[in-house]
């Protein structure tokens, strides 16, 4: 069973949903907010308080967890007039999963501190099923005291947990992280579509290329689903274009060429401009098939 500490989350979306309904399996009882009612009403059947505001959460908990869409997101429930900082007591833990700009959690951080909080930025790496299972990779910055003290928490969620560093290193490891999966989903995609226009056999191509030197994480992750044409979003082409577009930030604050970058974050903008933003980041392929004239997929049976 959990601990005694009180626990919040905020943000119920494809990422938190899962990982607040881990923390319940586990003993918690957690008071959560969403902008969403229906959301928050599929965890009050669990068993989960409901409050009115992040505001409310920060009241009611000793440790409050995030997992929010964008920077302002993180701000505004954070540091807004109805935010966790106008509720939270001395000492609590403000633990955000989300993938922001290291400004934002630093900002965030020196607010925290302000009310004797302590505020951790601990972006993941996984998708919806590593959140349901508790298998995600979690990255933290911030105060390693605070770190120690929600590791019996994080340790619930993620079976890999790595201390990055001072306040906003969690988000750096993460954008630097996140420039490499795009780039390498995109040249797989670019390369295998050549490979099938050239004469291969989908699914020929891809068994080789799974056990050959270009073989990557997401190929064999995210290609199975290409090949059957599943798009069913994991991590969407969208949320690509958006923290691509945070690392070309980062890079332009410390005047680091980001040619690479600023190409990926192009291409999925296109993408997302077509239709696919909503889609899984594998569905850039589409935009090479368009171009080339070929399926990667599936011979017909």
């Amino acid at each position: 069973m959990g601990d005694n500490k009180r626990l919040g989350f905020i943000g119920l979306g494809l990422m938190g949903n899962g990982m607040a309904r881990l923390l319940i399996k586990a003993g918690y009882v957690l008071t959560v907010f969403d902008l969403d009612p229906d959301k928050m009403n599929s965890f009050k059947a669990l068993g989960a308080r409901l409050a009115s505001s992040p505001k409310e959460v920060g009241e009611k908990s000793d440790v409050v967890l995030s997992s929010l869409p964008d920077s302002k997101a993180v701000r505004d429930v954070y540091q807004g007039p109805a935010g966790v900082l106008q509720g939270s007591a001395a000492n609590a833990i403000l633990i955000d999963f989300s993938t922001v700009d290291p400004e934002t959690s630093r900002d965030n951080d020196k607010a925290a501190a302000g009310k004797r909080a302590k505020y951790l930025d601990a972006p993941v790496s996984g998708g919806p099923k590593e959140a349901e299972t508790g298998k995600l990779v979690i990255v933290v910055g911030g105060d390693r005291g605070a770190f120690e003290e929600g590791k019996p928490i994080l340790d619930i969620l993620g079976s890999t947990l790595h201390y990055a560093g001072p306040s906003g290193s969690g988000n750096i490891v993460k954008l630097v992280n996140n420039m490499m999966s795009m780039g390498n989903v995109l040249i797989a995609a670019e390369a295998i579509v050549l490979g099938v226009k050239a004469g291969m056999d989908s699914q020929t191509l891809f068994n080789i290329l799974r056990t050959s030197g270009g073989r990557s994480h997401h190929l064999e992750k995210r290609f199975p689903n290409a090949l059957v044409r599943n798009f069913e979003p994991g991590f969407t082409i969208d949320l690509a274009k958006k923290d691509l577009t945070l690392a070309i930030e980062m890079a332009k604050n410390f005047s680091v060429p980001v040619l690479s970058a600023h190409l990926s974050q192009q291409l999925y903008t296109v993408s997302s401009a077509l239709g696919d933003g909503k889609k899984d980041c594998v569905s850039i392929i589409n935009l090479f098939e368009s171009w080339a004239g070929v399926k990667f997929q599936e011979a017909k049976k």
